[in-house]
């Protein structure tokens, strides 16, 4: 069995102040393009301002759906663009946006209908499609108030709506009513409980630890997972998390964890990374909306505990479910699931309604994460510098340092990290080495010539789940850095093959005789056989289908990268030979991330093969 470790390369670098979060490039940055060009350019649905708002509006003469959820459409615009848009344009847009949604602001504070009683002895379904419309609705306000500190109008209105929400707590959180409300789905509890994100954000915003006291309680009440709808569920952890972020109470964090615990032992966690969008063992439907919210719980289960397992979790979720659920039009939303891979839904797949927005969303938590400071990190080692937790292309800052990462164009992942401004004093850079590399070479260039090069080797404690776990130890090079200084990190990595059982195995412990079925990963990429591209390795009849795999040295000298054809289409591309069951001979099949799936319609893309090792001819 195959298990890694996490290594860490340690260096010094530097940065300015540039963006809040930096300026991301390439994939990273045109998936953030595809949601904006979808705002913008697509028309079916149009985000016109009559549609983001009719949630809020409730004109009669326009309706749309999920309108009963009052503020969810327009809450979660309101606070993906306010944290990244792009400039004035988009401002425009939100200034008008925020500024009508206010107008539509009832007296005791609500979005929405009016006439809803929140008596314990009413509060059924429709007041928790409201609560939940009117929680994220909170979060987009006061995101937007973040940015836009000067619109006091804005806090004002969220003081209203967190008073609302103060006012019908104690007949909401009542026992007859989370009875009343059990198993209605996204019309759950989990409308009342998700509420704590907001009321978190109204803390920090004045200062009023009334409306923490209220947020602390969330959690307590949310029910055991159960078959919850997985988007709510998670998004009440998120919300108990910045609470822990705010007071740093350890009880708070370990009531996430135990969570978080309990849904990586619950087998709930697909082999790409991500969950469905309920808990329930015959659903076969994930979300974007659970993609993104799992994909930020990780990240921030890592930025308060420094354990490498979450941030191992979030980089499978990300370049595989994540990055699979957006569409073509930057879109996420549905992608539906059979015993092999991804299939074609049949409904609806592009989410307007709530996934494309949360999903843009979510970019942000992983921009704030690529490049942090040493001394954010629960395990720092007193020196200052900065830590590259996530190696994507772009311009980042953190720690009064700027640094460049590029991907070098060779076959392997190789890494360019060009220091553009550093202070004048000493400091470390520490690359995280993800448990998905086999060693890492490092080499310090200092005015174009080699200062440093050395080679880690990822170790195995032989314990350790390796998708989801990883441990650090540091190597590296210290000094005075100065612009135009680099470090070049190459990575080696192996493909691995886990099974059903999470089993892990490398190519030259595959069976020779007796194919056994798992799913293959290169680097952080989910591979997978795609039919848009491999037509006829899912020609019927095709579930016997057998992978076939020689030599390792030979195998992986056969990978190649595809940067020349787009962003989106940048990762790694396995030729194999394959058996198919309907013929005998062997013929050749591309493997490919499926993660690349919005780059064209979708289709079938299978993760799940038969597998085994076959002598050289």
């Amino acid at each position: 069995m195959y298990r890694l470790v996490i290594v860490i390369v340690c260096v010094c670098v530097a940065q300015v102040s540039i963006t809040a979060f930096g300026q991301p490039a390439d994939e990273l940055n045109a998936r953030i393009d595809l949601v904006f060009d979808r705002f913008h350019n697509i028309t079916e649905p149009a985000f016109t301002d009559d549609f983001i708002l009719a949630d809020v509006k409730l004109d009669p003469n326009y309706p749309r759906r999920f309108d009963e959820f009052s503020g969810d459409i327009s809450g979660r615009f309101l606070g993906a663009v306010s944290l990244m848009s792009r400039g004035v344009e988009d401002d425009t847009q939100l200034h008008r946006l925020t500024a009508e949604t206010l107008k539509h602001q009832r007296q005791d504070g609500r979005f929405g209908d009016g006439g809803l009683s929140f008596a314990a002895a009413d509060v059924g379904p429709d007041q928790m499609a409201l609560l939940w419309g009117n929680g994220r609705l909170l979060v987009g306000l006061l995101e937007y108030y973040q940015r836009f500190p000067e619109h006091k109008e804005v806090l004002d209105a969220s003081v209203r709506l967190g008073n609302f929400m103060l006012q019908v707590f104690n007949d909401c959180a009542t026992p007859e009513v989370r009875e009343r409300v059990r198993g209605k789905a996204a019309n759950g509890f989990i409308c009342f409980t998700q509420f704590n994100e907001g009321l978190e954000l109204l803390c920090r915003a004045t200062g009023d630890t009334k409306y923490r006291d209220a947020a602390k309680k969330m959690e307590p009440l949310l029910e055991p997972r159960g078959e919850q709808h997985t988007h709510g569920y998670l998004t009440t952890l998120r919300g108990h998390m910045m609470v822990y972020e705010s007071t740093g109470e350890p009880e708070l964090l370990a009531a996430v964890e135990t969570r978080f615990q309990d849904l990586m032992d619950s087998g709930f966690i697909m082999i790409n990374g991500g969950l469905l969008e309920y808990f329930k063992a015959d659903y076969n439907r994930d979300e974007g909306c659970t993609e993104a919210d799992f994909l930020r719980l990780c990240l921030q289960l890592y930025k308060a505990t420094g354990k490498e397992m979450y941030i191992a979790q979030a980089e499978i979720c990300l370049y595989n479910s994540f990055y699979a659920n957006q569409f073509e039009t930057g879109d996420f939303g549905h992608r539906c699931f059979d015993a092999r891979g991804y299939m074609p839904h049949q409904g609806a797949a592009r989410a307007w309604w709530c996934c494309t927005m949360h999903g843009l969303r979510a970019f942000r938590d992983v921009l704030d994460m690529v490049v942090t400071s040493k001394f954010d990190h629960p395990k720092d080692d007193g020196q200052p510098g900065i830590r590259i937790n996530l190696l994507k292309e772009g311009r980042w800052s953190a720690n009064d340092m700027v640094v460049r990462i590029e991907r070098i164009p060779e076959s392997g992942l190789a890494y360019r990290i060009t220091v553009e401004q550093a202070p004048t004093d000493f400091q470390t850079l520490s690359v995280r080495v993800p448990n998905w590399a086999e060693s890492i070479r490092k080499t310090v260039l200092v005015d174009g010539k080699a200062i440093s090069d050395a080679k880690a080797e990822v170790v195995s404690d032989g314990n350790e789940e390796p998708l989801l776990k990883a441990y650090g130890r540091s190597a590296g090079h210290g000094r005075i850095w100065k612009a135009g200084d680099v470090m070049e990190v190459r990575l080696a990595c192996v493909l691995r093959f886990v099974d059903r059982n999470k089993r892990v195995f490398r190519q030259g412990e595959l069976p020779e005789e007796q194919p056994v079925e798992a799913a293959v990963f290169y680097g952080p990429w989910l591979l997978g056989v795609n039919a848009h591209t491999n037509p006829m390795f899912h020609g019927e009849p095709y579930a016997d289908n057998i992978l076939l795999f020689g030599d390792e040295e030979a195998t992986l000298a056969g990978i190649s990268y595809e940067p020349q054809a787009g962003p989106l289409l940048n990762g790694p591309r396995l030729p194999l030979n394959y058996q198919h069951s309907g013929f005998p001979d062997r013929y050749q099949v591309t493997l490919q991330p499926v993660g690349e799936q919005n780059t064209h319609l979708q289709t079938t893309v299978s993760c799940w093969h038969l597998v085994k090792r076959v002598p050289e001819r």
